[in-house]
């Protein structure tokens, strides 16, 4: 055990003899040290616990002990105290043995004052001598394990990239090197509240559930003031004598320091409950305001490196989008190539023989090849014209004339369009609409466009004698009214590679010199720009049949303005 040096420590004489005891205590009267006297060594322990001596003057020949023990249990309990042993004899033997166990001095009765008092000023001297160089040496050690504790902190908050993680791992590198029972850090939430990050001593319940404002208690205090709480004692310290002392702090000592982020208080680190039973110092909460500092840093770390990959994240799918996107153009070179190049070399071809042979053929001819090149040049004008719209529905340059209407209508002038090439096909029509269904929010024409664009879809990718099916009807999803519109056709299956970028502008099945319909892939993302603008939703069915089934998900006027809200908030 290490004393803690007083200006005046006492001096312990141990002897058997009253009159040895009478006359050293007037020897060392002049030293102004308080002096204490024993007749017996056995209950030394008690005496140096309750009491804070430096020397002690100990006879060899003691009834019921030997000076010798009465020495080594003196060094085993207190190494500072010097002890200086007195015998009745010169004994060589006695004295190397006592020196041999860390005696001071080795004195022969009878002895002058002046070497009382010498050898008692040369005992206080060394006892304070190393008293210091222990203190020395334990506050060297302790600023080592605090250097050690802020690199090990540092390095923590610089190699996490889990913030809650980075909390635990300094949260316990603060519990086991200042040696504490309890301790929290609380992170200020919107609600204006400290919420506990992390906790070591503290059940699951209690951390989960703590809210403290600011001035309520010691973390709320440190929220109201932005200055670090040192308390000794907290039985004497008034600003909290609402607290409960008895549970919470065994020692009556605590500490909690701010923590900030440029200047903003952000949270607080709270420790308290030493194990070692000494009271927070000055040293301890210097300490716990620069790891405060290395939380800070780690939480500035944290979210200046969650920025880079979010913005790295974004890049990434920036680039992948570009990299789609210029596939995607690429596709559409070469689909335009072929689209454009077999109705013009089909035109050119009609052309060209009627003015060949203009004065040999029949006007019948004539007018079949005018027929001809007037089909091709409806193909190109139907191409460029959906390529025009979609740029321009893109763009939002186009007028939305918003108003209710039915998706009947809009189903009934779509198979009216088609009904010439279903019949060619022997497609097999399947309707089944929902009575009283409500009506649906948009630009009736734009709707209805994109609705052919389905059926055009439904209908090239169809087999011969297969099946188109529509079914509408109401649906309730997340508390609002949708028409649910389904579209089925009994043809090829869209693949699960293509589900997200079927919807992609200038995206088709097949292969362009073999299998592709006619076409550059816009009806799809037509629809999905047209539902989108709408603030509906258009995807995939999973079957368990052969064919590729759409679901759309239109929503009321009402719907609509609630979607629209929220998109405004």
């Amino acid at each position: 055990m290490t004393k803690q040096p007083q200006e005046h420590p006492a001096i312990l004489l141990i002897d058997d003899a009253p009159l040895i005891l009478d006359l050293m205590e007037d020897m060392l009267e002049s030293l102004d040290c308080p002096v204490l006297r024993s007749g017996s060594g056995l209950g030394i322990t008690k005496t140096l616990d309750q009491e804070n001596v430096a020397v002690v003057f100990c006879d060899v020949s003691l009834p019921d002990i030997n000076g010798v023990n009465v020495l080594q249990m003196i060094k085993q309990h207190t190494p500072e105290i010097q002890v200086i042993m007195i015998s009745g004899q010169q004994d060589f033997n006695v004295a190397r043995q006592v020196l041999r166990e860390r005696a001071l001095d080795y004195l022969v009765k009878p002895f002058s004052q002046e070497e009382v008092l010498e050898v008692a000023k040369q005992g206080i001297s060394a006892y304070f001598h190393t008293v210091h160089q222990n203190q020395a040496r334990l506050e060297a050690q302790r600023r080592m394990a605090d250097l050690i504790l802020l690199k090990k902190v540092g390095e923590t908050a610089n190699a996490g990239n889990d913030l809650q993680e980075l909390f635990d791992q300094i949260l316990d590198s603060i519990v086991h090197s200042t040696g504490v029972e309890v301790a929290s850090l609380m992170l200020l939430k919107d609600d204006g509240l400290l919420h506990i990050a992390s906790a070591h001593g503290l059940s699951k319940n209690i951390a989960q559930s703590v809210r403290v404002a600011a001035g309520a208690g010691i973390s709320g205090h440190v929220l109201a003031t932005g200055e670090p709480v040192l308390v000794p004692n907290i039985d004497q310290d008034s600003r909290f004598e609402s607290l409960n002392r008895g549970q919470r702090y065994k020692n009556q000592s605590l500490l909690s320091v701010p923590i900030y982020v440029r200047d903003e208080l952000v949270g607080v680190i709270n420790v308290n409950n030493k194990t070692s039973g000494y009271p927070f110092d000055l040293e301890d909460q210097n300490l716990l305001l620069a790891i405060a500092n290395q939380v800070s840093l780690a939480m500035e770390n944290f979210k200046l490196f969650n920025n880079l990959r979010q913005q790295a994240l974004v890049l990434e799918h920036t680039n992948e989008d570009l990299v789609r996107v210029n596939r995607a153009r690429t596709r559409l070179v070469c689909n335009l190539s072929h689209e454009l190049k077999t109705p013009l070399t089909s035109i050119m071809g009609y052309v060209d023989l009627s003015l060949s042979f203009f004065n040999k053929l029949s006007v019948e001819e004539i007018k079949d090849n005018l027929i001809q090149v007037h089909g091709e040049g409806k193909r190109l004008e139907k191409l460029i014209t959906g390529m025009l719209r979609l740029f321009s529905i893109e763009s939002e340059r186009e007028v939305w004339r918003w108003k209710s209407f039915g998706v009947p209508w809009s189903i009934a002038d779509s198979f009216q369009y088609y009904n010439s090439i279903m019949s060619e096909r022997s497609l097999i029509t399947e309707i089944d609409i929902e009575d009283d269904l409500p009506e649906i929010y948009g630009d009736q024409e734009k709707f209805g466009m994109a609705f052919n664009s389905l059926i055009d879809n439904a209908v090239k990718f169809n087999r011969d004698g297969g099946v188109v099916r529509i079914r509408a009807a109401v649906k309730v999803f997340e508390g609002l009214d949708y028409i649910y519109l389904q579209v089925f056709n009994q043809g090829q299956t869209v693949p699960p590679r293509a589900h997200e970028t079927i919807f992609d502008s200038y995206t088709q099945l097949g292969d362009i010199d073999t299998e592709k319909p006619h076409g550059v892939g816009i009806g799809l993302a037509l629809v999905k720009v047209v539902i989108d603008r709408m603030k509906g939703d258009i995807f995939l069915e999973e079957l368990s049949e052969e064919g590729t089934c759409f679901g759309l998900m239109l929503p009321t006027e009402q719907t609509y303005n609630v979607l629209q809200s929220e998109y405004e908030q």
